[in-house]
């Protein structure tokens, strides 16, 4: 019975003795390594700083308002009341020197007249700042021919005398005259005209070529530069003789 017992007490030995050294080598794997108790905490993580926003692209600029023609000068209305053609003489400003030509040498299709056979009159009223200007006397008159077209004062009167019925314009009358005519001057005068005509008390605005105007009977045609006047007179054809 001896013998039996200490053939146990071996193996039992041997295992007491491997455990015990599993024991003192950490066999237990699963424990959480021991932090010393002096170790300084670890320093956290920098936040990084805020991307700043773009800077938006300044606006352009506006684009400048596109250039405007200066104002027309408004349109010129009739007086009330009437005033007869032949006082024009008395209010009208002179400015242009004497009509000056020799020869009867044909000006722009207007020659020397030959007879009264077709006679008619219009009257042509230049104003420069609200004054209205007198025209040379006896345009178209002189060194022994009358012009089928032509002036006897400085009333405006533009007298048109042929053999047979004509059709003038007011080119023809400025190249008797001698003087420039256009829509951005007239007779040497300052500043761009507005040209109207007057056809049985009835003014209308006239925008085209003014050289094209016809000279029509008792048609008046009115040039006015710089300060336009407010109102103009009102003819009466009917008694004024022509």
């Amino acid at each position: 019975m001896f013998s039996t017992k200490a053939s146990l007490v071996l193996p039992i030995a041997a295992a007491c003795a491997v455990m015990s050294a599993l024991v003192a080598c950490g066999g237990g794997g699963d424990s959480a390594p021991t932090v010393a108790a002096n170790d300084p905490p670890a320093a956290p993580s920098p936040t990084p700083a805020p991307t700043p926003a773009p800077t938006p692209a300044p606006a352009p600029d506006p684009a400048p308002p596109p250039p405007t023609d200066p104002a027309p000068p408004p349109d010129i209305v009739l007086a009330p009341t009437y005033t007869e053609i032949s006082a024009t003489v008395t209010f009208s400003r002179p400015h242009w020197p004497a009509w000056s030509h020799s020869g009867t040498a044909i000006v722009d299709g207007v020659g020397c007249a030959k007879n009264e056979n077709y006679h008619v009159h219009a009257l042509l009223s230049v104003y420069q700042d609200g004054v209205r200007l007198a025209l040379p006397d006896s345009i178209g008159r002189g060194s022994g021919c009358a012009y089928e077209m032509h002036t006897h004062d400085g009333s405006g009167v533009m007298h048109i005398e042929t053999d047979v019925p004509k059709v003038f314009t007011l080119g023809q009358f400025f190249a008797l005259w001698g003087q420039p005519l256009s829509t951005a001057s007239v007779a040497g005068l300052p500043g761009k005209p507005a040209f109207y005509v007057v056809d049985k008390e009835k003014v209308t605005r006239y925008t085209a070529d003014p050289s094209a105007i016809t000279l029509d009977a008792h048609r008046e045609i009115v040039i006015v530069t710089g300060t336009p006047p407010t109102q103009v007179p009102r003819y009466n054809w009917n008694t004024s003789g022509l």
